[in-house]
């Protein structure tokens, strides 16, 4: 089922692909770690696995359709390069079934660079790289892109992000910037550099980003393995937990939102 989530100004939609249980390395995490997190199954674990998803958030705001990280860095673990066309194909087909067809997109807006995802797909002649929203503008932060210029990356990601960026489709926004109606940019760095989070209708609902790739990260303590700032990183998700908004990140499984309840961390509903 889809999550719908309706606040003061803004509606935010999830478009789902898939939802898989996956070993907990890339997220930072062994399995006994995940295990040690009480509250964490059924919904964002399994058995020392975690949940999580292959999906697009999409925030409508004013006349604006964003979407949000999309699709991220699960896809090199969901699926391979044969199978490509047909993932961008159902990718397709979940947002016309949303009722949020890929050429009414405006923009993609990135908490950082990491991966390719959907931000671009390779060029029909194989060469190069195209918007997979064929009618949207790149958002990230300004230091997402200075840092990009000063570290240029490797492979696919270093390819399609200097072609986008050589193509004038790219727009850069600074800490405390609203992006688009009703919504405010943080730059938080820990994750890396340029890391950004998202808060929307005054932080009645907050993207997290990649400060918890995984919902398990608000029960298992500073994480080493995922941010240069552990300690930070850990205190900022404890402050924004502490008020009971709904934190949205952009590889959880479904519905993909929850808020601190009590002594855990609640799906939304």
């Amino acid at each position: 089922m889809a999550t719908s989530i309706r606040l003061d100004g803004a509606t935010l939609t999830r478009v789902l692909y898939l939802d898989a249980a996956i070993d907990p390395e890339p997220t930072g995490l062994t399995p006994d770690e995940v295990r040690s997190v009480t509250w964490a199954e059924p919904t964002w674990a399994d058995n020392g696995q975690v949940r999580a998803a292959s999906c697009c958030w999409v925030i409508e705001a004013g006349e604006r359709r964003v979407v949000v990280d999309p699709s991220g860095n699960l896809d090199e673990i969901l699926h391979d390069l044969a199978t490509t066309t047909a993932h961008q194909d159902a990718y397709t087909a979940a947002f016309e079934a949303a009722g949020l067809p890929i050429d009414t997109i405006d923009g993609v807006l990135l908490s950082h660079i990491e991966s390719v995802g959907l931000s671009a797909v390779r060029a029909d002649n194989a060469q190069g790289w195209r918007r997979f929203f064929g009618n949207a503008r790149l958002l990230i932060s300004d230091r997402s892109l200075d840092d990009f210029g000063q570290q240029p990356r490797d492979g696919d990601v270093g390819d399609a992000f200097a072609g986008l960026v050589a193509s004038g489709l790219v727009d850069t926004f600074a800490d405390g910037d609203e992006v688009i109606p009703g919504v405010h940019a943080e730059w938080t760095g820990m994750h890396n550099p340029g890391h950004c989070a998202f808060h929307v209708a005054g932080g009645a609902a907050t993207f997290v980003g990649h400060l918890a790739v995984t919902p398990v990260h608000f029960g298992s303590g500073p994480n080493a393995n995922q941010h240069y700032e552990p300690n930070l990183a850990w205190d900022w998700l404890e402050r924004v937990k502490a008020d009971g908004r709904v934190l949205i990140g952009p590889l959880w499984p479904s519905p993909g939102a929850g808020r601190w309840e009590g002594d855990r961390f609640a799906p939304y509903a």
